[in-house]
């Protein structure tokens, strides 16, 4: 699709955007599963060395007796890990009867622990990057916006310019991707040197290996900066693209860089301030939210020249799931006054602050979640064993905010920002620990009363 009008047919492919969504399990009264009960008249249980040779009694009247182990071992410790049933989904494997528990677990009364071994949630990032003709201006100090306005060529042309900076940018943060458990793509506009947009992205949505990157970075070095900003339009199109993409697994996001403000809308002229409205409008109200649906989140970025836009920019951010802070400011769109996105408009270095933020988006995207193996019950424990360890470490339940503070795990967010119970996020010091080794495992622990922060 070539024209901007043409990007309006992709409203019907995001019309069912939430149909193919995970389906959440039914959850009984009071929002918390049943509790497990004992179906046999003994079972094995895990003993302190994390081995199952305890033994657990079931009574009708009081359940599971403590786990009695072995001679070598004090009576009154109580059991761990039991031996569970069939293997979860949803990146979770089968529960292994040798699985050893936590500290905090271990020898724990009435706990019918069965370990899951979780994997992490892959990311699918779509880049949307403006190539618009004010790209080529120098950013500040070396060129005031104003003067990027008036004349979009650069002031200082031995200086670099807005969109080689975003090239370098973009080609480091893309780089740190490589063999990582992400698949990226990219997508510019306008497409036509005007405002034209693309429902098929210059380089797809693929796992980033060494080809990858060599076929990202040569689409980076052969675009030149011309035509309008029609946002709208590429942001409409990346959402139906990871929508209809077999290859976008996991978590989907779409990263938004831009420099200016929306100049295309529905009918391409830049004159026309209805049009314009009514687009943004459009996309705020109708597209994010079914994008969210899907589980596509959007990262907004605004390069110096967005200014005018930051109120539209907060706004997308919020209502696509990356508010930087949960009191940002936003609500007005048509505002300049807006900050939930990551606004580098008064940056003393441009390039430092945008490799800043890339980084920080694309931690993010990596982000540090697990699936859970039922997705229906907050009785879980979260723990890890790195490479080398032969004793695993609980993480506590942290419910502060990621951004503000949180050491351990919590529960990821349905759009609605109720609980999304088949999936953990690990803050903090817990989710750095899991990025600097490649070989640690994480377990996912039911049956037993959750550690929590005290």
């Amino acid at each position: 699709m070539k024209q901007v009008a043409n990007w309006i047919a992709a409203i019907v492919l995001l019309s069912a955007c939430g149909e193919d969504a995970a389906t959440e399990q039914p959850m009984p009264a009071g929002g918390e599963a049943p509790a497990l009960s004992c179906e046999q008249a003994q079972q094995t249980c895990a003993c302190p060395d994390g081995t199952m040779s305890g033994l657990q009694v079931c009574d009708a009247t009081t359940g599971l007796s403590p786990c009695n182990c072995p001679s070598s071992m004090p009576n009154d410790q109580g059991g761990a890990a039991g031996t569970g049933g069939a293997g979860g989904t949803g990146g979770m494997s089968a529960p292994t009867e040798a699985t050893r528990v936590c500290a905090a677990l271990e020898g724990t009364r009435e706990c019918d622990a069965r370990s899951y071994v979780s994997e992490e949630i892959p990311a699918s990032v779509l880049f949307v990057v403006d190539r618009s003709g004010s790209m080529t201006c120098n950013p500040p100090p070396v060129q005031t916006v104003e003067s990027c306005n008036t004349m979009p060529i650069a002031a200082d042309p031995s200086k670099p310019s807005r969109w080689q900076i975003t090239v370098g940018a973009l080609k480091d943060a893309l780089g740190g991707l490589e063999n990582s458990n992400a698949a990226a793509g990219l997508s510019f506009f306008s497409v036509d040197n005007a405002c034209g947009v693309d429902s098929t992205p210059s380089v797809g949505v693929n796992m980033v290996s060494g080809p990858h990157l060599m076929a990202m970075s040569s689409a980076l070095d052969g675009i030149a900066p011309r035509g309008g900003t029609p946002i709208v339009g590429a942001v409409v199109l990346a959402y139906a693209h990871l929508h209809q993409e077999a290859m976008a697994k996991g978590n989907r996001y779409v990263v938004l860089l831009t420099d200016g403000e929306e100049s295309c809308g529905f009918a391409g002229e830049e004159d026309d301030a209805e049009d314009l409205v009514a687009a943004r409008q459009h996309l705020l109200q109708v597209e994010v939210q079914k994008a969210r649906e899907a589980n596509i989140r959007t990262f907004v970025i605004g390069a110096p020249g967005s200014e005018g836009a930051r109120g539209f920019l907060s706004e997308l951010a919020f209502a696509g799931g990356t508010a930087r802070s949960p009191d940002c400011v936003h609500g007005d769109p048509d505002s300049e006054t807006g900050d939930c996105h990551h606004d580098l408009t008064a940056a003393a270095d441009f390039a430092q602050v945008l490799g800043e933020a890339l980084g920080d988006i694309t931690g993010q995207a990596l982000g540090c979640e697990f699936a859970t193996p039922n997705g229906v019950s907050r009785k879980i424990n979260v723990q890890y064993t790195g490479t080398g360890e032969e004793a695993p470490t609980c993480l506590a339940l942290d419910e502060r905010p990621c951004s503000g503070g949180a050491d351990g795990f919590q529960f990821a967010k349905h759009p609605d920002g109720t609980e999304d119970l088949s999936k953990v996020v690990l803050c903090g010091g817990a989710c750095e620990r899991v990025k600097s080794d490649p070989g640690i495992a994480i377990d996912v622990i039911l049956g037993c009363q959750t550690v929590e922060v005290q």
